[in-house]
């Protein structure tokens, strides 16, 4: 405050001053043209006859003013008549064409004025015919001093700047006195509660000052009173604080067991879960991939398969949607982050959408920004999964209109993007208090007549996996007026990897016969991986546990194993981890395949020996690429637009 009004208080000394240095200035150029033409008046005798004795007294009174240094008096053809003082410079060859006084030179320490002298014109007579001009007899020049007006500039600017300085200084006494009536009780109130926090007992602050000062400071002394009669109420319990921490440690525990048991039951009821409905699955949908080989199916039949192998995957969708939040929920599930090429992963998910929005009539389109970057590094498999389930969810509750992926890149610091993904559709919209409510687990949105099915686990499962990606999930949407579901999310940039087209689907294999032999306690999961691969030309064998699986793999001497994980008397892991004790079977190709499908049971069977780990229910493109794989097979593939084999 005191730089302010001191910086003020010059500031406006300062203006002052240059105003009153340019009235004065003002008044000395008047003053000197004033002398200039005062002079040439008293100096047309002198020029008439040539006389400088005539304009002496004249000359002699111009030094009476204390800025005057010389004064010249020259005639019509500028010859000097008379001077005093030093020489003037600038003499010109001719009077100046001004017809008044004026100033004719200034420098920075003085100003030189000049002034013409003109005849005194005779008195008009009647008898003339001509009216006479007045004749211009010669001029003087003046030059005067500048100290006059340096020290009146100097004493208004010494003037102003300490009347100014003054005022300020007399403000800030008064501000500085009315900011110590302000400061001295904050201060003391302030001291007292250093007491209370070094925990002097009985602190009390004295109530002066301001209002609300004072309002502060009775508070405070409620404050403390309230404080110090806690303190004795706390004082009263301590000596029975053990008792009481031990009985809530006891409770604590209790819950904390309960809780536990509560959760490994919960996760051992869904691993059971997941197994029991995994196993039907498995021959459900690989019966469906069998029959749907068959090159002599009807439309009909054709048509009635997908409808199987197209609930089937719901149905399995389901049940990793809720094993998914399981995991989420108890910190297990984890993301396995791998390059993906951005172009090709947005025109996978394009491509996926597209075909559900045309049975519905609608129209998707994709729009990908230039700047997104060519690949990041992403759990490609979980993003798929948040996308999916947006624009999943934008073409079901999408009657009419359109649908629409849009991708931007909002930011790109040190090789970490920030992808920002919007699925909007033309929807039936969000009501304003449902927006929260959609994304809690079991929630769905809309009416009884809007829910097409789902267990109302997608978002929830989306935001979290959207939060583990160091991103969000957000949604804007009004009745009627469709919605905007934005996913945003943070990922490294890396090096696109290099892809390879996806293998066609094999008719067969060259080489002599193959045999596999196929492990399953369940009869179903047997034969339908029998009739699998004997139609592709391989030579099946079948065994129903771990036990018998050594004896046949003694007796036949099978090329490759299928086995099922879990199995009685001797499950996979266990049959898998004996073969390998032999030394003859320790090449053997082991495909472990199980229905419990988490990391645990893929990491546990590897662990065992198992050259590969599939999860039930079997696709019949995987496990032909693991078997191609493992017993480097060179497949036959159908001839496009033949039934020949290539």
């Amino acid at each position: 405050m005191a730089a302010g009004v001191l910086t003020l208080a010059l500031c406006s000394s300062l203006v002052s001053s240059w105003q009153s240095s340019r009235q004065i200035r003002a008044t000395l150029l008047g003053q000197g043209e004033g002398l200039a033409a005062s002079l040439a008046a008293s100096s047309d005798f002198a020029l008439i006859y040539a006389a400088p004795e005539n304009a002496g007294e004249a000359i002699a009174s111009m030094f009476s003013f204390p800025d005057v240094i010389a004064v010249e008096l020259r005639d019509a053809q500028g010859r000097l008549i008379a001077s005093r003082g030093p020489p003037l410079p600038g003499t010109p060859e001719k009077i100046p064409t001004a017809s008044r006084p004026g100033l004719e030179l200034e420098t920075a320490h003085s100003w030189q004025f000049v002034a013409p002298v003109w005849a005194a014109r005779a008195a008009a007579s009647p008898f003339e015919a001509t009216e006479h001009s007045a004749q211009v007899l010669g001029y003087v020049r003046i030059l005067q001093s500048k100290d006059t007006l340096a020290r009146m500039q100097h004493s208004v600017f010494l003037v102003n700047m300490i009347v100014s300085l003054s005022f300020a200084l007399a403000f800030l006494a008064l501000v500085r006195m009315l900011a110590t009536r302000l400061t001295r009780p904050l201060a003391e109130l302030s001291a007292a509660m250093l007491r209370a926090e070094r925990g002097e007992p009985d602190v009390q602050a004295r109530v002066t000052g301001p209002r609300d000062i004072e309002a502060m400071a009775s508070a405070f002394n409620h404050m403390i009173t309230v404080l110090n009669e806690r303190e004795g109420e706390l004082a009263r319990h301590r000596d029975h604080l053990e008792d009481l921490v031990s009985a809530r440690t006891a409770e604590l525990r209790e819950a904390k067991e309960r809780a536990e048991d509560a959760n490994r039951a919960k996760t051992v009821f869904l691993s059971r879960m997941s197994h029991e409905l995994r196993t039907p699955l498995n021959a459900i949908l690989g019966y469906a991939q069998v029959m749907r080989m068959d090159k002599q199916l009807v439309a009909r039949q054709a048509a009635a398969l997908d409808i199987i192998r197209n609930s089937g995957d719901h149905l399995l969708t389901l049940i990793v949607d809720i094993l998914d939040l399981s995991k989420i929920e108890a910190g297990r599930a984890d993301l396995y982050p791998a390059a993906m090429g951005m172009p090709a992963f947005l025109r996978g998910v394009a491509d996926i959408i597209r075909i559900k929005a045309e049975e519905k009539k609608l129209s998707f389109a994709l729009d990908a920004a230039d700047d997104l970057p060519q690949a990041i590094m992403a759990d490609e498999k979980r993003v798929r999964q948040v996308l999916l389930n947006l624009l999943g969810n934008a073409v079901k509750f999408t009657d009419a209109g359109e649908v629409r992926l849009v991708a931007t890149m909002l930011s790109d610091e040190s090789g970490v993007v920030r992808l920002r993904f919007e699925v909007r559709d033309t929807g039936i919209g969000i009501a304003a208090d449902l927006t929260e409510q959609i994304f809690q687990p079991f929630e769905q949105a809309g009416d009884n007549g809007r829910r097409y099915g789902g267990t109302g686990l997608g978002l929830a499962i989306s935001r979290q996996l959207a939060r583990m990606m160091s991103g969000d999930i957000a949604v804007q949407s009004e009745l009627g007026q469709g919605s905007v579901f934005c996913f945003e999310a943070r990922f490294p940039k890396c090096q696109p990897a290099v892809s390879s087209a996806p293998m066609p689907s094999p008719i067969g294999y060259q080489g002599r016969r193959r045999q596999i032999l196929v492990v399953d306690d369940v009869e179903a999961n047997r034969r339908m991986l029998g009739d699998l691969l004997e139609a592709l030309g391989f030579e099946i064998a079948e065994a129903p546990d771990g036990e018998q699986a050594l004896q046949a793999v003694s007796r036949i001497k099978p090329d490759l194993v299928l086995m099922d994980m879990v199995m009685p008397v001797m499950d996979g892991t266990e049959a898998t981890h004996r073969l390998r004790e032999q030394n003859q079977w320790r090449n053997l190709p082991v495909i472990l395949i199980s229905a419990n499908a988490t990391a645990a049971d893929e990491q546990s069977c590897l662990s065992a020996g198992a050259n590969c780990f599939m999860s039930k229910p079997v696709n019949r493109d995987r496990l032909l690429e693991l078997i191609g794989n493992c017993l480097k097979l060179r497949w036959r593939f159908a001839e496009v637009g033949s039934d020949k084999a290539a």
